[in-house]
């Protein structure tokens, strides 16, 4: 049965020393726990942990006893009419991904179900390109993308590779790494940067020109990213900027979104984001936050929503793992997502 019984949260130790929520959701043949990570607000201290933790046991839990597990949408709206408030800013987005992930696992374990087939379907078979985090200077940070993937560890072998031809973290001697990498292992390796500060349009156009980079998340306005959208061939623009300073959708400025889980709250709201932006003929990168546990769930949201990518810290071990053993599991079924600029 699929009927929720309990709900419990504790507090989670995430990357970097910082504290969040976990939670459990048990119904008599199911479980499923999450532990939520935060992204923009680096100092939640444990009293805030343990406030999460309190709206959990004491607010959330009892009223979600009762429901079924498996009826994820009305859950997930019953918890925006708990929070009250048109930014979850009362229980927290941490706190309502938290309960909103336990609660498809739980569903998901009473069938006896992967998470990924559960979100996705019978018909799940694609696999996103892992996009390695693995450097930074002051001006950017660096990502590794292999385009012409065959294996998930091609990645990890590119990123080894590059890390081991470059003398420093400044862009000319990354591209310059990357490119011998990808010669090395017979693979098209590249770059992607993500500012850090703005920078003129004239110089961002020159620094992707001349060296190897597939991927920019740039920060800037509208024309900006217009003139960059036009003045680039099979690389991908990152909206990111746009969308959570303006919520702009629209291929007409990028060509590609990460989304972070904990920007949004539920599950729910993850679903229907990424169904937008692929309606619009944008990418959707499903991105980790800032400070993430090592729960496996964003591997199997990647796969079940079919997100051709998924942006990793290069010490995102769990999740990568988990990621090699979808693919293990999906056999001759599993395919890499064409993942086109």
């Amino acid at each position: 049965m699929t009927v929720i019984e309990n709900v419990m949260g504790r507090i989670a130790v995430l990357r970097g020393g910082k504290y969040s929520v976990e939670v459990d959701v048990v119904t008599d043949s199911g479980f499923g726990r999450f532990a939520a990570p935060i992204d923009e607000n680096p100092y939640l201290y444990i009293a805030e942990a343990h406030r999460a933790v309190s709206e959990v046991d004491e607010i959330i839990g009892p009223e979600l006893i009762g429901f079924d597990a498996s009826e994820q949408e009305l859950i997930d709206s019953y918890l925006w009419e708990i929070d009250g408030t048109e930014d979850l800013s009362h229980i927290g987005a941490n706190t309502a991904l938290a309960v909103s992930i336990a609660v498809a696992k739980a569903a998901a374990s009473v069938r006896k179900m992967s998470l990924y087939s559960y979100i996705g379907g019978t018909f799940t078979t694609e696999l996103p390109i892992p996009v390695l985090s693995f450097a930074e200077s002051d001006d950017f940070e660096y990502y590794v993308l292999v385009r012409d993937i065959m294996e998930i560890t091609d990645v990890i072998d590119a990123m080894t590779k590059v890390a081991e031809k470059a003398s420093d973290n400044s862009l000319e001697t990354l591209s310059k790494a990357s490119e011998e990498a990808g010669e090395e292992l017979g693979l098209e390796v590249s770059l992607g940067i993500v500012q850090k500060k703005p920078m003129g349009l004239e110089e961002l156009m020159t620094l992707v020109e001349d060296n190897n980079i597939a991927y920019v998340k740039p920060i800037g306005d509208e024309e900006l990213f217009l003139e960059l959208i036009a003045g680039t061939h099979g690389v991908f623009i990152d909206g990111e900027h746009l969308f959570r300073e303006k919520g702009i959708i629209d291929r007409r400025y990028y060509n590609a979104l990460s989304i972070k889980p904990i920007n949004l709250g539920t599950l729910t709201d993850l679903y229907n984001l990424v169904n937008d932006v692929k309606s619009e003929r944008i990418t959707p990168i499903l991105a980790e936050a800032r400070y993430e546990s090592a729960d496996e769930a964003l591997p199997h949201l990647a796969v079940g929503l079919k997100c051709p990518a998924m942006v990793l810290g290069k010490d995102s071990v769990a999740k990568i793992n988990e990621l090699n053993r979808i693919a293990e599991d999906l056999g001759e079924r599993g395919r890499l997502i064409t993942f086109e600029g």
